[in-house]
């Protein structure tokens, strides 16, 4: 008997998305991107739904109740940001141990709620229920889009650029930080690398102005990895991809943790998740505009390759040639190395 640890998290996924189940006309997108979309009237509702495991995505003392409520709700509002939407309403459901106390209930919706704030999201209820297990958050998400500005991984094409928002690697290197029980000195580099990995920053003002200004022909986030999510854009458009080494905009902090060592950083930069970063791909005629719009957006904007013809893959393009690049990045099922 097959088992899911056999065919990994995007099997599973992949085997789902396969039955025959039954869409009424209303659904545009079902299974198989950040969001689903559905017909509502005049606009387009995006719905989204993630959770946070304890022992899963996070160990006992890495993170505050604060910190949870946050990450929880932001890693749904970045789904809904990479589909060009506007987040909205959100239900909370909680699964809680028996020793799990009011103190620490009332700190999680501290951070839900700070989240919330600070991305226009309302929670509108939710469940409730206990376990024998660690703690979970999981959270649905709805927002709202524009018919003509919802934007899918399937749109890529070849001649287009691909382009990076903020700096990578930062969340992969505050998690080794944990992992190793080792914190960063008090005003280091490292302490934005545990802070991303912490707070993330769902980037919502990033995917309005980018939408409105670039129309981008395809977006996800990047939760997995950066070559992970990429390969998600070339399976859905068809196409492949070449990225250039020297563009890929590795965080200071990475840079700092591998002692300046910029490729062991990079490795981390292209194959770490949890930045929460946009990655899409626009019209080459586009780069042009992305300094005046990076500028705008106190946000860097990084075009870090090009589209390339189906079945060619992913390459990485450095000063020793171009290689190619395999999938990788975060699996729940896969089996540990």
């Amino acid at each position: 008997m097959t088992r899911v640890t056999d065919i990994g998290e995007f099997g599973l996924i992949d085997r789902i998305r396969a039955r025959k189940a039954g869409h009424d006309e209303d659904v545009v997108v079902g299974i198989g991107d950040d969001c689903a979309v559905i017909r509502r009237g005049p606009v387009l509702e995006v719905l989204t739904t993630d959770c946070l495991v304890e022992g899963s995505h996070y160990e006992d003392g890495w993170l505050s109740m604060e910190d949870v409520g946050w990450k929880a709700l932001a890693v749904n509002v970045s789904d809904v940001a990479a589909m060009g939407g506007i987040p909205r309403h959100a239900v909370v459901t909680l699964f809680l141990p028996l020793d799990f106390t009011t103190k620490q209930n009332d700190e999680l919706y501290d951070g839900l709620d700070a989240c919330g704030e600070a991305t226009g999201v309302s929670i509108v209820g939710g469940d409730i229920v206990r376990t024998k297990g660690p703690f979970a958050i999981s959270i649905t998400l709805s927002g709202t889009c524009e018919r003509d500005q919802v934007v899918l991984r399937s749109g890529a094409r070849e001649g287009d650029i691909i382009v990076v928002t903020g700096s990578l690697g930062e969340a992969s290197v505050g998690l080794k930080y944990l992992k190793d029980g080792k914190l960063p000195d008090t005003g280091s580099t490292g302490e934005s690398c545990l802070a991303k990995f912490r707070r993330p920053l769902a980037r919502i003002a990033e995917s309005h102005a980018v939408v409105h200004t670039l129309q981008p022909s395809s977006m996800i986030d990047v939760s997995d990895g950066l070559v992970s999510d990429l390969w998600h854009i070339l399976e859905s458009s068809n196409v492949g991809a070449v990225l250039d080494a020297e563009r890929i905009p590795v965080g200071q902090g990475v840079i700092d943790f591998f002692g300046g060592n910029r490729e062991e950083a990079l490795s981390i930069a292209v194959a770490g998740g949890e930045d929460y970063e946009l990655l899409f791909t626009v019209e080459s005629k586009a780069e042009d505009k992305l300094a005046g719009i990076a500028e705008k957006l106190g946000t860097e904007l990084t075009m870090i390759g090009k589209i390339t013809r189906k079945g060619s893959g992913v390459r990485m393009a450095g000063r020793d040639g171009e290689s190619r690049i395999e999938k990788g990045g975060f699996d729940h099922f896969k089996p540990p190395v």
